[in-house]
């Protein structure tokens, strides 16, 4: 396999995708929560034992796309607060635009 398609297959953990997006991760579980973000779950989808939850990279690419409208006027002041502060010298890079591209354009949108 190559990258690209092990990317679209890797499940990424909510602490991932809210630092890839730059959020709190708390926004996420609020999110997930309310179910008004795409998100993967295992389990019985209509019994009482659903755990654990995960993101394909189909699903960050839609949530950042609904950023704007998922976020509250505070979060959306919070958020832009924390990117204008460079991040810490042990955080991981952010994906960049060029992966997020080749995600989209193998067909994960």
């Amino acid at each position: 396999m190559i990258d690209e398609q092990l990317a679209t297959v890797r499940r990424y953990k909510r602490a991932e995708v809210a630092q890839v997006l730059n959020i709190p991760d708390t926004w996420l579980k609020r999110w997930v929560t309310a179910r008004c973000i795409p998100h993967q779950r295992s389990g019985n989808p209509n019994g009482k034992q659903q755990r654990g939850v995960w993101f394909t990279a189909g699903d960050i690419l839609t949530i950042g796309r609904m950023l704007p409208e998922l976020m509250t006027a505070r979060q959306a002041k919070t958020a832009a607060a924390a990117a204008a502060h460079p991040a810490a010298p042990e955080a991981p890079e952010p994906l960049a635009a060029d992966v997020l591209d080749k995600w989209a354009s193998i067909g994960l949108d």
